[in-house]
């Protein structure tokens, strides 16, 4: 039986929501919802699903860190098992990134044999369902602008700007 749990933590960005399967993070995302409607969105998706902060307070720690401009390397088991296998590839060469560094989606491709397919690897890292865990935010376009985020470009630009990285467009 898998055992689904989640916590809601407020931060500068918004309530995070944290959701893992046996003790693997499989979600991770922000939203301005109140803790009760947030509570009620994750019940309707994993209804048998048990609030637990206790089982997550390693990340809680690392993300407030973060969240503070400290340096943090996510060492968080991850759960990528809805996740075709190319995009767990692909998701798995981003959580290597490095904390203030930038690589472009032709790079991750290049790097996984998949030189002529940047809008794959685009596309792959669109459906990252645990950002700032797997550093999507630190994947940029070839002509090194700041590209898209699937939690909007003003956080991208936070995120990146955390680690001292910083876009003037």
């Amino acid at each position: 039986m898998h055992k689904v749990e989640f916590s809601i933590i407020e931060s500068s960005l918004g309530n995070i929501v944290l959701v893992a399967r046996n003790k693997k993070l499989t979600e991770l995302d922000i939203v301005k919802n109140d803790f009760y409607t947030i509570e009620k969105l994750v019940l309707r998706k994993y209804p048998d699903a048990l609030e637990s902060s206790e089982s997550f307070n390693t990340i809680h720690t690392m993300l407030d860190r973060y969240l503070k401009g400290e340096r943090v390397d996510f060492q968080i088991e991850v759960d990528l098992s809805e996740e075709t296998v190319f995009t767990k590839r692909v998701l798995m060469e981003v959580k290597k990134i490095p904390y203030g560094e930038v690589r472009t989606y032709e790079g991750i491709g290049k790097s996984l044999g998949y030189s002529k397919a940047p809008r794959a690897v685009g596309q792959a890292v669109k459906q990252n369902p645990i950002p700032i865990i797997i550093p999507c935010h630190r994947v940029i376009r070839k002509d090194g602008t700041i590209g898209s985020f699937s939690m909007g470009i003003e956080l991208k630009r936070k995120l990146l700007a955390l680690e001292g990285i910083k876009f003037s467009e």
